[in-house]
């Protein structure tokens, strides 16, 4: 089943790399015809997103491998650190947008051309939203945080749209009228504007990646070992535990000591086992993407 979901995660995002890569094309042409600089960051913004997503399919390719004699736990680790140089680039992307929109500016804007700009924007927010419900749905049926990460910057995609589109509208409005001024000074603001809106979404994915990478114990994991386990120590006589939790992309590390009483006596090897399937039942911990590390000691010192 795990085989399956990676082989499915791949081709989903193989067919995201497509599409994106042929709507920042027709972005970045659309942006250079029209004289549009907001334009055109949007086609980059989807032409990095592309790259970012190629990067995604290998990670899938080596997650769906399993372990190997150098990485033995795996490649998990590559998850978050492929979600946090993602978003490293789309924050340097934005914030050098921003800088280029005040340049245009402080020098007295720029001429650009709202009707074609119009057309694009409409048709490529209408497909963006679309992929962003497709993509989102995978994402959930998969648990996939690649897919995920790449459904999130198909909103984003689509929210530039919506902006964008409002914009050249109020831009072809203006055309004519006292305001006819303002014009030049609009595709630059709309770009600022943009770029500042956009900059806290990959901020808030590279505290998210960060927080895995350095294996910060996530609350909420951590409350559901301690209540299992507790619950365990209760009904199986057990004196103490301690538990040790880590999350690395999707995978999810649980380590686990019982301190067992005299009055515990003997036991067979398959009561432990049964101990152990009884927490990876109450977890939901299936491999490979979950690590169940149960250990037993009659000594405190081993907690």
């Amino acid at each position: 089943m795990q085989i399956d979901d990676n082989r499915r995660e791949q081709r989903v995002l193989a067919w995201s790399i497509g599409i994106t890569t042929i709507l920042a094309a027709i972005g970045i042409a659309c942006g250079l015809f029209a004289n549009s600089s907001s334009i055109l960051f949007d086609g980059l913004y989807s032409l990095i997103d592309a790259a970012m997503t190629a990067l995604a399919l290998g990670v899938s390719v080596l997650l769906s491998r399993g372990s190997s004699r150098h990485f033995q736990f795996g490649f998990w680790h590559l998850e978050p650190m492929l979600v946090l140089l993602n978003s490293v680039v789309l924050a340097l992307s934005c914030g050098y947008a921003f800088l280029g929109a005040l340049n245009d500016l402080f020098r007295a804007g720029r001429g650009t051309d709202f009707g074609p700009g119009l057309l694009y924007v409409v048709g490529a927010g209408l497909a963006e939203f679309s992929l962003w419900l497709a993509m989102r749905r995978q994402a959930r049926r998969l648990g996939s945080d690649l897919i995920a990460l790449d459904a999130r910057a198909w909103l984003i995609s689509g929210l530039l749209s919506i902006g964008l589109g409002l914009s050249f509208g109020l831009g072809l409005a203006l055309h004519g009228t006292e305001w006819a001024g303002l014009i030049p000074y609009l595709d630059p603001a709309i770009l600022a504007v943009m770029a500042l809106l956009l900059l806290p979404v990959p901020l808030a994915a590279c505290w998210r990646a960060g927080k895995d990478i350095l294996e910060i114990a996530p609350s909420d994991l951590d409350e559901r070992v301690r209540a299992i386990a507790q619950g365990i120590a209760e009904r199986h006589g057990f004196h103490d535990f301690t538990s040790y939790v880590a999350k690395t992309g999707r995978a999810r590390f649980v380590d686990i000591t019982f301190l067992a009483g005299p009055e515990l006596g003997s036991r067979p090897l398959g009561y432990f086992d049964g101990i152990r399937g009884e927490i990876a039942a109450a977890l939901e911990a299936r491999p490979p993407s979950h690590w169940l590390n149960i250990e037993f000691t009659s000594e405190r010192r081993w907690l």
